[in-house]
């Protein structure tokens, strides 16, 4: 019988890596905060499900398996547990023949039994549910219940436990020697192998995805929130063997403490005294109600051993002196009595702050139990997962900003903290992580030339180049009917510092290779808060003074306000759009300031369809050597705690042969949904617009997608790229230019250190040009780091680009190159960006509809119409006509 061969085994249902990565540029080694695992672990992992009844929250399920682990069919064999409901051991646990056990644990934590929890009921006043008694007083009343604490009782809880799986690590290991493919026991063992790596760490600090925090050193942010430090470890996937990539990790947390001491902080006051005696202004009461609502507390005034946690439902309106119920005495009478007179009758406890607000708690029957703020104490360890105002996110960032030096060595730190080698559960599973980061081959590619007016080119030093009056804008755009809209008072700032700025910006518009026939455009003060009317009224001055019809708008406002909101969605949603650039006024008052109104005019001139630099011909010949479209797409979701808000969809495409010019469209659809539910129609426009303008459509599509996890990479081939191919063949059956379809991802932990100081910039990170697609990259999969941009401070986070799609068959090199010369074509500044410019428009143009929608400036509470789950799937907004293939979201 003749043998035949075997076909070759399909490794990757995505695109393969085409060769052996790239070879262009200089080559050069960096560190990079990847620890290799010496060598891989056990051959079998034991899989076991847990069910907590009742069910308990990660942090205390965790306290309780120190207790599951005592029990005898456990106690043998390390088990790491993932404070939900998987379990992994080495071995597989003793059950005999059973395949689990159901047993009872006690947690022993001084939790007592819930009827031991003495409150106060709402007032008639105060609170009162609708159909309640005014007066009406629970069962476990102020005067029945007697003070001090009950007595101490256990948490039973039923445990079962039930093997699912033995995990065999073959498949890993093929997988990671790229002898077979990835498959679904691939990600079940790595991610069994995380789980046994965080076990000890994630049982000692508060865990919040891979990352866990302490409050050693915490950073105060103001307003009732605080950041602290932690550590992120997650094994991943290398090229011949799995590492462990550890990094610092930063969050903001809901400051712990007594109530009556995070309050005053909340609303901008030092301590509970300097609140006036009148309580709080309903503005403040709202601002410690969207801070603490939904948080746990503890009780003080029923002794120390009285441990029940309660969760925050509201705050009341009035303070707590003016907060009274109708007390039913034994002899059944009646009494009227005030929260403080409750609790010194009931706990000879005299409030000390009575001008502070209460902190209500849902009772059984629906009722609100109010707790005065000085007995509460906040539990500390509580995630804030609301938007960081501008205030606290500088704080932020100057608390987290680090320089390349530093932040290595504060890695290396934590590498010592995490005592891998005495970690019990990765001793049970051979797991050895190695000390030291992995030194990766990197190389630096040539930065492309910058092509001006005239021939005129610069070279980028450190990513970046200079504004300079002797080099002309390639194609400077034409400003000749214009105003000027100011929403400052004329006594505050007069004509005279707008007339200053506007002399300023004309100069520099014109140095730099743009028209401005008219240098005095009509300035206009805004009247009132009617921001059409205001808008009208400028258009039609424009047109009246300027004899032509108006280009543009320029908007001076006082500050980042709900008017720019307002401005942006009635000039680009209504009529034919309306252009506008906006700028703040303390940035005008600046005399000579020419550096600002330099970056102003690179946004003007692109707004009105100029182009300010392009790429020498040549450089990109993959774009320019046939029509071409890159394609940007993101979707940005709702805030936490917005659950009526949808998703904005948001995919530009380039329509120019220079990858200059961009064209975007907007949907809606389902909060908090990934995938792009009508991509196949927002692609189908862009198409439509590139052959109007181009008078032919694009040969060829390279689609860049933002913000998808790797869990999601199947979803996205079946549906994304199958909607891309769909909007061609809606175009014509035989259209089908090859697409490709690359995924990037700035939400990772990588970060690369130069080990030489001839490959650092100023800043002390990588040089921009920066490539790493050897090592730590995918085993078998087209993926590359790219770090485009220079560092300016802190550590630069290089760019992680994953081809899951390549009809066009690239090369490493050719992908990498593309890549990083598209990065030098962003048009609001002159650099090379951290993103491609396609991605980064997609993030403007989303941004801009979260305006569109009033969601960045106004409480959550309030929409526009359009923007609730209602017309979730399908644009509730249409772009005007008139600028809707134009650049207007830069």
């Amino acid at each position: 019988m003749s043998s035949t061969s075997s076909p070759p085994i399909t490794l990757t249902q995505n695109a393969h890596r085409p060769d052996g990565g790239g070879t262009k540029g200089d080559v050069v080694q960096v560190k990079a905060n990847f620890f290799a695992i010496k060598e891989l672990p056990v051959e079998t992992v034991w899989h076991y499900d847990v069910s907590i009844t009742p069910e308990l929250p990660p942090a205390r399920a965790r306290k309780l398996w120190k207790e599951i682990e005592k029990l005898e069919e456990l106690a043998k064999t390390k088990t790491a547990f993932d404070g939900r409901c998987n379990a992994y051991a080495a071995a597989e646990l003793n059950f005999g023949k059973a395949q689990g056990i159901t047993r009872k644990v006690i947690l022993p934590d001084g939790t007592p039994s819930k009827s031991a929890v003495a409150a106060v009921p709402p007032s008639g006043k105060q609170g009162q549910k609708q159909g309640q008694k005014k007066g009406h007083v629970k069962k476990d009343s102020p005067v029945q219940d007697p003070p001090g604490p009950k007595q101490k009782t256990a948490n039973e809880f039923m445990v079962k436990i039930s093997r699912v799986a033995r995990i065999d690590l073959e498949e890993l290991h093929r997988f990671i020697r790229k002898e077979g493919p990835v498959t679904p026991a691939c990600f079940t063992a790595i991610q069994a192998l995380n789980i046994v790596m965080s076990h000890k760490v994630f049982s000692e600090m508060v865990s919040t995805g891979r990352a866990a925090f302490n409050p050693d050193n915490a950073q105060n942010l103001g307003g009732g929130v605080e950041k602290w430090d932690g550590i992120f470890q997650s094994i991943r996937p290398g090229q011949g063997k799995l590492f462990a990539n550890i990094d610092i990790a930063s969050a903001a947390f809901i400051k712990g403490g007594n109530a009556a001491a995070v309050i005053p902080e909340v609303v901008g006051a030092r301590r509970a005294e300097e609140i006036p005696r009148t309580g709080l202004r309903h503005k403040d009461i709202d601002r410690v109600r969207r801070l603490l609502k939904g948080c746990n507390f503890t009780v003080t005034h029923r002794g120390a051993e009285f441990k029940k946690r309660f969760k925050i439902d509201s705050i009341s309106v009035k303070p707590a002196e003016n907060i009274s119920f109708e007390q039913t005495l034994n002899n059944g009478s009646k009494k009227e009595i005030t929260i403080p007179q409750y609790y010194m009758t009931a706990y000879n406890y005299r409030l000390r702050y009575p001008h502070l607000p209460c902190i209500g708690v849902r009772g059984k029957d629906g009722a609100t139990l109010y707790f005065p703020a000085e007995v509460c104490v906040i539990t500390q360890g509580q995630k804030y997962t609301k938007k960081l105002d501008p205030e606290q996110t500088a704080q932020m960032i100057k608390g987290t900003c680090m320089r390349p030096q530093q932040r290595a060595a504060k890695i290396m730190s934590n590498i010592a903290k995490l005592k891998f080698e005495s970690n019990e559960y990765m001793q049970a599973f051979n797991l050895e992580v190695d000390k030291e980061m992995a030194v990766v081959p990197a190389r630096v590619l040539e930065a492309p030339k910058i092509l001006y007016a005239s021939n005129a080119t610069c070279v980028p030093e450190f990513g970046g180049w200079k504004l300079d009056k002797r080099r002309k804008m390639y194609a400077g755009s034409k400003l000749q009917s214009w105003g000027v809209l100011v929403y400052e008072s004329e006594e505050k700032f007069g004509k005279t510092i707008v007339e200053a700025f506007l002399r300023d910006l004309t100069s520099t518009l014109i140095e730099n290779g743009m028209e401005v026939p008219r240098r005095n455009p009509p300035i206009m003060y805004a009247q009132g808060n009617q921001v059409e009317h205001n808008v009208d009224a400028m258009w039609s001055t424009i047109q009246r003074t300027c004899g032509s019809p108006p280009q543009m708008i320029l908007v001076v406002l006082p500050d980042v306000c709900p008017t720019y909101s307002f401005i942006k969605t009635y000039c680009e949603t209504s009529q034919n759009g309306r252009m506008t650039q906006c700028v703040l006024s303390y940035k005008i008052k600046k005399p000579n300031n020419k550096q600002y109104c330099g970056m102003l005019g690179l946004k003007i001139n692109t707004k009105l369809g100029g182009v300010n630099n392009v790429l020498p011909e040549g450089t990109i010949p993959f774009y320019t050597s046939a029509p071409t479209m890159v394609i940007g797409a993101d979707v940005t979701h709702p805030a936490p705690g917005e659950t009526s808000r949808s998703s904005v969809c948001a995919v530009v495409g380039s329509m120019d042969k220079f990858a200059f010019k961009y064209s975007g469209r907007l949907q809606l659809q389902e909060g908090r949904v990934e995938i792009i539910d009508r991509l196949k129609y927002l692609v189908h426009e862009l198409l439509v617009s590139f052959n109007e303008i181009n008078k032919r459509y694009p040969q060829r599509i390279l689609f860049y997608r933002d913000g998808v996890s790797e869990g999601q990479y199947a979803e996205v081939m079946a549906k994304e790229v199958a909607a891309v191919k769909e909007a061609c063949r809606h175009i014509n059956p035989k259209y089908n230019p090859p697409v490709t379809f690359c995924i990037v991802k700035k939400r990772h932990h990588a970060r690369f250190f130069p080990l030489a100081p001839n490959g650092a910039d100023p800043s002390g990170n990588c040089l921009a040009g920066t490539v790493v697609d050897k090592v730590i990259t995918h085993p078998t999969e087209f993926d590359f780091y790219l770090q485009s941009h220079g560092g300016l401070q802190g550590t630069s986070r290089p760019t992680l680009y994953h081809v899951i799609s390549d009809e066009n068959k690239f090369t490493s090199d050719q992908i990498q190159a593309l890549t990083y010369r598209l990065c030098h074509t962003y048009s609001r500044c002159p650099k090379s960006v951290s993103i491609v410019p396609a991605v980064y428009y997609a993030h403007l143009l989303a941004y801009r509809a979260r305006h569109y929608q009033g969601s960045d400036f106004l409480d959550t509470s309030s929409s526009v119409s359009g923007s609730s789950s209602s017309s979730a799937n399908g644009p509730a907004f249409q772009i005007a006509n008139g600028i809707k293939n134009r650049m207007y979201f830069v």
